[in-house]
């Protein structure tokens, strides 16, 4: 049972491919149905490893992974739609290039790596997900809710994603690269949660 969390870490990954594929072919009520499947599945693999302590280094892993696995694919598939702008696609993957970069390098100079999302981080994540329901919901027979409901995103919130996309990963770098400097200059080894937390306070 201690398991469990990351089985339903691998559904969310299984669901990408179909949730995609739909999008692409315009079955949007048909996505937004297993998007629920993979939303509840979220909610509750977190609710059970923090209950019964079912913690476990894959599954810190599988969670984070299947969410940008989907959400990137969701981005794709509106993007070449062109529903999402092209530049707008290109900042989020940058990002994400870049902190997984960053954390790369750490883990392979310094040999550990204890992060927990920012505040900023989970800000930008939320409004990622937002926006791409949003998006599914402008793509739905529903009169003239569809086309000012797409304005509205190209207007507020497409710029809002893009500032928060380069906030959360400059607020990354700088504490990664802070933690490095003072690791290298031998002062004594602190967790990067800890160092991200006191940034936000």
């Amino acid at each position: 049972m201690s398991a469990l969390p990351n089985y339903l870490s691998m559904l969310r990954i299984v669901l990408v491919l179909p949730i995609a594929w739909l999008l692409w072919k315009h079955q949007v009520m048909g996505a937004f149905w297993l998007m629920l499947v993979a939303g509840f599945s979220d909610a509750l693999d977190g609710f059970l490893a923090r209950r019964y302590g079912w913690q476990t280094e894959l599954g810190t892993l599988l969670d984070p992974l299947a969410d940008k696995f989907l959400v990137a694919a969701m981005y794709l598939v509106f993007t070449l739609q062109d529903l999402i702008p092209l530049w707008l696609i290109g900042l989020i993957l940058t990002r994400d290039i870049l902190i997984l970069l960053g954390a790369g390098v750490y883990r392979g100079v310094f040999g550990d790596l204890t992060v927990n999302p920012s505040l900023l981080s989970k800000t930008n994540t939320a409004v990622q997900i937002i926006v791409v329901l949003m998006l599914m919901v402008s793509q739905m027979p529903i009169g003239e809710l569809g086309p000012g409901l797409l304005a509205f995103l190209q207007v507020y919130a497409f710029p809002l994603l893009a500032a928060l996309c380069i906030a959360s990963g400059s607020h990354y770098l700088f504490v990664w690269g802070r933690h490095s400097w003072r690791r290298l200059r031998g002062e004594k080894p602190r967790k990067i949660r800890d160092s991200m937390e006191r940034s936000e306070s």
